[in-house]
């Protein structure tokens, strides 16, 4: 195992935390909704026009407004476009301040001290995912070439050419790399159908490698993913 290559979103940072203060901010004293499942919401809305907005068939903020309105609204909550957008600068302003999930910093320090080569390959416009890293100092672990976004190179995951990309470009041998992310269609799926190997980090717990037969491994969160990535390497 020569290279370690990361998700970023819900993976090595929990996207739910910068969405839930926001959601205090702007809506806590006037809807008491459960959070995880309104944020559950707004990916799925999100993911409705995610292609259209990276192919720019609409704007970033029309997505964002869509999103949230739309979330809200499957929970009987009715908010304007202003107050879709003033939600949104509350919830960048958060993911600027970010913090590791557990067990993720650890597992980054691992594999340093090993050697191991390490990238990450995120979804998303190339600005604001660098946002992130710079937010998260990733630095520390990952050189900023070894941070590929989707809005870079105009291809989103699942779709294998994007890990192919980071192939050439890092001269990765694909037998001796794992991919790590919390999506099975777009992190599992993607970089299976690449060559790699893969670890699903499923933070729902419960499912098995034989109802999700491509994912090598199958761990519920941090530190279960350092104490996986501690067995591969045959450290104590």
């Amino acid at each position: 195992m020569k290279a370690v290559i990361f998700d970023v979103d819900d993976t090595l940072y929990d996207r739910v935390e910068p969405f839930k203060a926001a959601y205090e901010r702007y809506f806590s004293s006037r809807w008491d909704l459960p959070r995880r499942l309104v944020y559950d919401a707004f990916s799925r809305h999100g993911q409705e026009v995610f292609e259209d907005s990276m192919s720019q068939k609409i704007t970033m903020r029309e997505m964002y407004i869509y999103r949230i309105k739309n979330a809200m609204q499957d929970f009987g909550a009715a908010i304007t476009d202003q107050e879709a957008l003033d939600f949104q600068d509350a919830y960048l302003w958060h993911q600027h301040h970010l913090h590791f999930s557990p067990g993720m910093e650890e597992t980054l320090n691992l594999c340093r001290k090993q050697g191991l080569f390490l990238g990450a390959i995120t979804n998303g416009p190339s600005g604001h995912q660098r946002e992130k890293y710079d937010a998260l100092q990733l630095g520390r672990w990952i050189p900023a070439d070894h941070f590929l976004a989707s809005g870079d190179v105009g291809i989103n995951k699942p779709d294998p050419e994007i890990f192919h990309i980071a192939v050439r470009q890092w001269q990765l041998v694909p037998e001796e790399t794992f991919f790590i992310g919390d999506s099975y269609s777009h992190d599992v799926t993607g970089a299976k159908n690449a060559g790699w190997h893969t670890v699903w980090l499923d933070r729902s717990g419960g499912n098995s490698s034989s109802a999700f037969p491509l994912a090598d491994y199958i761990v519920p969160d941090g530190e279960a993913l350092r104490d996986c990535i501690r067995k591969l390497l045959g450290c104590s």
